[in-house]
């Protein structure tokens, strides 16, 4: 019965944070509107996407003090992380070929929709290497970190410089065209017009529900973005607690609990935001708020809780440490794997795809290997 109900959480948490994280993307977007594109894709879009992945670890270490609580962030950072470099662009590719990418043309001067399929996607191999490196560096630095039983402050402060230099690094990237000229080609608005009060206060559609979903300007743009986090903050809460939950009814390590659920459920934003990108033809964004939010994750949504912990209460003790270096090293080695696809590819297929699906069941077995070995 435990399990069942925190199994029902985790759901229940996932649409939420789905929903919110529309109205947190739609909110960013504008505010970095004026971006270059795969700017926008790992700053905007993979912090928007990544704070599930935030809260949950911060609400993980914080509600229960202990070694269990942080295991089951990094284990939850872990499996987001590869449900990110793998899922995610597996997503988009066979989105763009059975789907199509959408294009607005005039006809007898109406706007007429139509969806063109791709049979591969091409990107930038300039992105690939910039985020790659950074993410990469990111990874190493943890499994480093992760070489003992203790974790200290300063550990997390080396983290979020990462994540300091990295943006840095992209802000070289802005835009100084005009503020006009993204004014959005976004079909959905005219559907968006159409939504009722009730639907936007219940899929927690803010500008629709507070602004009757006129254009955004800077001041309602942070409205809906504040409100939009404490939605999620609420949600990675729950998630937090059904991750300890359902380990105890199966009598686990909560960092395979988190490594499962916990990833799943943080990563519903990242996947909803890339096939957007995708569909639009933004290939760069797509996979950038893939490779993006896997850094803002290892380096900000964990760097960020135990940077604050170590300096309020001191280190933090890791007692499955070998368990959690050995899943950072199995994503080191996808992440790998995953940029060598890209970068040595002049076009991504289909067949890549197929890779990359193949990919992850491997890491499925991985872990339903070790959840059997521990029980």
């Amino acid at each position: 019965m435990e399990l069942t109900i925190a199994l029902i959480i985790v759901v229940l948490a996932s649409v939420v944070i789905m929903f919110a994280c529309n109205g947190f993307d739609d909110a960013a977007s504008y505010l970095g509107r004026n971006m270059q594109p795969g700017v926008r894709g790992a700053t905007i879009n993979a912090i928007g996407s990544s704070m599930p992945e935030l809260m949950t670890a911060m609400f993980l270490l914080f509600l229960y003090h202990d070694q269990d609580g942080f295991s089951a962030a990094i284990a939850t950072t872990a499996g987001s992380a590869v449900f990110n470099s793998v899922i995610i662009p597996m997503v988009c590719i066979l989105a763009v070929r059975y789907w199509g990418v959408s294009t607005v043309t005039i006809v007898d001067g109406a706007k007429k929709i139509i969806r063109e399929k791709i049979n591969g996607i091409e990107v930038s191999k300039k992105t690939i290497l910039r985020d790659g490196f950074f993410l990469l560096a990111a990874e190493a630095a943890l499994i480093w970190f992760l070489g003992g039983n203790t974790m200290a402050w300063w550990m997390g402060a080396s983290l979020i410089g990462i994540y300091l230099l990295y943006f840095a690094f992209l802000m070289t990237g802005f835009n100084s065209g005009n503020d006009d000229e993204d004014e959005d080609d976004d079909e959905d608005e005219d559907d968006d017009d159409q939504k009722s009060k009730i639907k936007a206060l219940l899929t927690f559609d803010f500008n629709n529900l507070l602004f009757s979903g006129n254009s955004f300007s800077t001041r309602t743009a942070w409205v809906v973005l504040t409100l939009a986090t404490t939605v999620i903050g609420v949600a990675c809460w729950q998630l937090a607690e059904a991750v300890m939950m359902s380990a105890n009814a199966l009598d686990v390590p909560p960092y395979f609990t988190a490594v499962i659920l916990a990833a799943a459920a943080t990563s519903v934003p990242d996947t909803v935001l890339s096939v957007k990108d995708a569909l639009r033809g933004d290939y760069d964004d797509a996979i950038s708020n893939a490779l993006g939010s896997n850094t803002f994750d290892i380096t900000v949504a964990l760097g960020l809780p135990l940077l604050v912990y170590g300096l309020m209460f001191g280190d933090v003790y890791i007692a499955s440490a070998q368990d959690t270096q050995t899943l950072r090293i199995v994503l080191f080695l996808v992440t790998m794997l995953v940029l060598s696809l890209f970068l040595f590819s002049k076009r991504v297929t289909v067949f890549t795809s197929y890779i990359l699906g193949t990919v992850y069941v491997g890491w499925v077995g991985i872990l339903i290997y070790g959840m059997t070995s521990v029980t």
